[in-house]
């Protein structure tokens, strides 16, 4: 396997900002200030065994990258890469013959690193992601994203690593750590989801989570959008809604088995009147196998008008959940813990409306669990005809992928020129 591993942060802490000038060049190098980062040394040299490739890849200059890599690691590597731009990565691995016979098959390569920048390269690469936590930020770098949250998991990387140990786990065993939903639908089993929120209280927590990934643009084989469409597909069969619930039911065994929460409700958000197919949660709920009560707990107005798609952020989404739908107040869920699943996390709307009306009625403990969520588009492609971004659709009866330069009828800008994803 092929480890493209990113450098500054990664496998040395060198994010403070003494050491710009090293990084930009303008100095040499002083190896004896490089703090590295526990275990990276024996991580990289056990890979060299196991018979992996790992080279560094890194924005910072030759000078520096080259001194490290050559010195402290003993690995090749690519400098003044432009992350996210895959350009220069590319040519590097297209200018050595066994990376590129390699890159014929793309689970062959594993991209980690600590910010969006790396996660969004390795999409563009369309090869799996690793976003590490190796180190505490002590500020926050906007382009980067080094010292925000939300970004890098809104990238939405294949694996999230807090240590060497669990990045080595990562690697030896790949399906086995997917996502629950992604994991599935590979044929095994995983707990795994994103964190995407803790919120803790004097009396209790409240806590999203999400087990797949539902990519917009490029991104590895394993996010799967096109099984996000399936669930409205009226003539959806059996067998996904099957796999649905085994992802819910994997991920809620991991869960159980904290005995210091008891759990005392399952519930899910329902459907409209209007949706299609009708009861499409409901069916997907009832397939769950749960040693916890459940039951149905919200309801939308029958007279709603619009729907939440047409909404294009939190802010209106949040006005329009609140007005339509309602807690069933004759359930008393005082001091209750509830886990609540539905079918995709996008602005958050959805999750903290349903988790506050939870907390007015007295609720102590609250899981929200989405099955998808929607990662930040990527577009990484050129029309042949007009030269504007393509961008990845998918034909929500079967779930063919297709590049599309979409034409003004349907939103866009572009020239209708159609290409399909071979995958």
């Amino acid at each position: 396997m092929v480890l493209l591993i990113d450098l500054d942060g990664t496998l040395i802490n060198t994010a403070h900002s003494q050491f710009k000038e090293m990084k930009d060049g303008l100095i040499d190098p002083d190896l004896s200030l490089i703090p590295l980062i526990t275990g990276a040394k024996e991580f990289i040299e056990i890979q060299k065994k196991s018979g992996n490739i790992p080279i560094i890849v890194s924005d910072s200059h030759p000078k520096y990258v080259k001194k490290i890599a050559s010195e402290i690691f003993k690995i090749d590597f690519i400098s003044l890469t432009d992350k996210p731009n895959p350009q220069k990565t590319l040519l590097f691995i297209n200018g050595d013959i066994q990376l590129k016979e390699l890159f014929l098959n793309r689970d062959e390569f594993l991209l980690i690193g600590d910010s969006w920048l790396d996660v969004e390269l390795g999409r563009r690469l369309n090869v799996r992601t690793v976003l590490t936590s190796f180190y505490i930020a002590t500020s926050v770098d906007e382009r980067d994203g080094i010292g925000q949250d939300w970004k890098p998991i809104k990238m939405g990387p294949t694996y999230y690593a807090k240590d060497f140990e669990e990045l080595s786990k990562i690697i030896n065993n790949p399906i086995e750590c997917l996502l629950a939903l992604e994991c599935v639908f590979q044929g095994s089993n995983s707990a795994k989801a994103v964190i995407f929120s803790n919120q803790k209280y004097d009396n209790g927590f409240t806590a999203f989570r999400c087990l797949a990934r539902q990519n917009d643009g490029e991104c590895d084989r394993f996010a799967r959008a096109d099984m996000y469409y399936q669930i409205d597909n009226p003539n959806r069969k059996i067998e996904l809604l099957k796999l649905l619930s085994k992802s819910v039911e994997n991920y809620l065994s991991e869960v159980l088995s904290f005995k210091k929460f008891k759990w005392d409700f399952f519930t899910y958000l329902t459907d409209k009147s209007t949706t299609t197919p009708p009861n499409k949660m409901k069916e997907i709920f009832d397939l769950v196998n749960i040693e916890i009560p459940k039951i149905q707990m919200f309801k939308w107005n029958e007279n709603i008008e619009g729907n939440l798609r047409n909404r294009p952020d939190y802010k209106t989404r949040r006005e329009f959940i609140s007005k339509n739908l309602y807690f069933d107040k004759s359930i008393d869920v005082k001091n209750k813990s509830v886990i609540i699943i539905d079918d995709q996390f996008t602005s958050s709307a959805t999750a903290y409306e349903i988790s506050s009306q939870l907390k007015e009625n007295g609720a102590k403990n609250i899981l929200f669990i989405a099955l998808f969520y929607l990662i930040l588009s990527i577009e990484s492609k050129d029309c042949p005809k007009c030269g504007k971004p393509l961008k990845i659709k998918i034909r929500k009866i079967d779930g063919l992928k297709f590049y599309s330069c979409l034409p003004q009828k349907f939103g866009g800008q572009g020239c209708g020129y159609t290409e399909n994803l071979n995958e």
